[in-house]
């Protein structure tokens, strides 16, 4: 019975310094890079090139991939991406493919 109650003794101290430690040593998350994800259609297509649309979010934020890199999202999506972004887009080479 002693070695129970140590061991859960331990397991919620432990437990509770994870707690603490997570919540100081809290990573915030780019919030350009969370509106880019939440803006892109989601279907995690890999037709950007990027694994999934976080990555293409990350890429988008950070200037190493244009805001056509979406093809799934069309003119639309770049046109949005430009202006969240301020930045000149040519759309000429950007086809909208529909559903």
């Amino acid at each position: 019975m002693t070695a129970i109650l140590i061991l859960m003794t331990l397991g919620l101290l432990l437990g509770g310094l994870l707690g603490l430690a997570g919540q100081y040593f809290k990573v915030e998350g780019n919030p350009l890079q969370e509106e880019i994800e939440s803006l892109l259609p989601g279907s995690q297509c890999g037709q950007c090139g990027f694994p999934g649309c976080s990555p293409a979010a990350e890429a988008i934020a950070n200037g190493a991939a244009p805001v056509t890199a979406c093809p799934p999202g069309g003119k639309a999506l770049a046109e949005t991406l430009a202006a969240k972004l301020g930045v000149s887009v040519d759309l000429s080479g950007v086809a909208d493919k529909g559903r």
